[in-house]
């Protein structure tokens, strides 16, 4: 593989394929010298994404078994890129938005940022989750869904794990993202840049993780322990 963008994009895909493909072209379209790696971690063959693309700069990466999302954080580790967008397989951006997101991780390198998030504020005393945010340009604690970062946070998210006690990158299980978001030197940042589609099984059981039983107890349990090393934001209400 010849190296000549100092970006590239990492599109997962789970349970929708039928999506992929409308992801990879904005992703083209709106970073055209950028590799594009589809991170396929589908668990059925009928969900996996068919389309063999590596002569257009399209590399499809498959795990022997399924390591969820957060197999893109020692990808993006080990391959040789200075910044990567990653994109999850519900949400659908336009290229002029990819390309934003690259050029605003390249300015400002040293935090994640992404179009949706989620804000942890102190209220008399207590820690509390203030909702996901969305089409605003404010700090938050935590992003989703995607997520313009350096290589460098990739391997802070790693070793952010370590530091939590996780034996393996692979035991994060649904909470790579929250600690890709606090990987890096400074907190996440949520940006409005216009408006996007959404897969409309997004809220989906049976398709969208976050609707997978344990999910949050899992999520709040890494949050509490982030919270108690001082390794997550925490805002004061405005």
């Amino acid at each position: 593989m010849q190296v000549s963008s100092s970006v590239a994009v990492i599109i997962l895909n789970y349970k929708r394929p039928q999506n992929i493909q409308a992801i990879t072209a904005a992703a083209r379209a709106g970073l055209p010298d950028a590799p594009i790696f589809v991170l396929d971690q589908a668990e059925r063959p009928e969900d996996r994404w068919r389309d063999d693309d590596a002569a257009a700069g399209v590399w499809v990466h498959r795990s022997k078994v399924n390591a969820g999302a957060g197999a893109r954080v020692p990808l993006a580790s080990r391959l040789p890129f200075d910044f990567y967008v990653a994109i999850d397989d519900d949400i659908f951006l336009q290229p002029a938005q990819i390309a934003r997101l690259a050029a605003i991780v390249r300015s400002a390198p040293g935090r994640a940022h992404g179009v949706w998030g989620e804000r942890l504020e102190l209220n008399d005393g207590a820690v509390a989750s203030n909702g996901f945010r969305t089409r605003v340009d404010i700090g938050v604690s935590m992003l989703n869904r995607v997520y313009a970062f350096s290589r460098a946070q990739a391997a802070g998210a790693l070793a952010l794990a370590q530091k939590l006690g996780f034996a393996a990158w692979a035991d994060v299980g649904p909470t790579d993202d929250i600690l890709l978001s606090c990987g890096g030197l400074n907190p996440p940042r949520c940006h409005d840049l216009g408006e996007f589609g959404e897969c409309p099984t997004s809220n989906t059981p049976g398709v969208a993780v976050w609707k997978s039983q344990g999910f949050t107890n899992r999520r709040v349990d890494v949050v509490t322990r982030l919270i108690d090393a001082k390794a997550i934001a925490v805002y004061r209400p405005a």
